[in-house]
């Protein structure tokens, strides 16, 4: 057995006085008992009513995303990265977690600390530095030598 206002909560109406008012005000001229049934009646028919629509799917996909979308990288915030990467080596991802946490050697500027405030450590974890462009300039080193005879 339900309370009315567990009745008027699954059927939608809002719990301020007015919301209710506004909903209960159809039944005034009912005496009594009658009112209180005809106003069950209908709150029963509006929760079979909600219930046996199904929530659309663009309305589940607004309401509660699975994983936020992430602003995506400035150039600035990408070099800072990769300076603070190549200052630290290979473990660079751990130092930066660990500095992020409080801890030493409290080398990360302004850029890294907003990154930690908007991306946050989660994002550090699965964050993986691009790849470097090779220069048109530079010769390629995965050429093998010419050997003279």
């Amino acid at each position: 057995m339900s309370t009315i206002g567990e009745l008027e909560r699954r059927a939608g109406i809002g719990p301020t006085s007015q919301e209710r008012t506004a909903f209960w005000i159809q039944f005034h001229h009912l005496e009594g008992a009658e009112c209180l049934k005809a106003g069950v009646a209908e709150l029963r028919r509006l929760i079979a009513e909600k219930e046996a629509t199904p929530t659309p799917v663009s309305k589940i996909a607004t309401t509660r995303p699975k994983r936020e979308k992430l602003p995506p990288l400035t150039e600035d915030e990408v070099q800072v990265i990769q300076a603070y990467a190549a200052k630290h080596g290979r473990r660079w991802k751990s130092v930066l977690n660990h500095v992020w946490m409080g801890g030493a050697p409290y080398d990360d500027g302004g850029t890294l600390r907003r990154l930690r405030n908007s991306h946050g450590p989660s994002w550090l974890h699965t964050y993986r530095l691009p790849k470097p462009r090779p220069d048109e300039n530079a010769v390629s080193e995965c050429q093998p030598d010419v050997l003279e005879t």
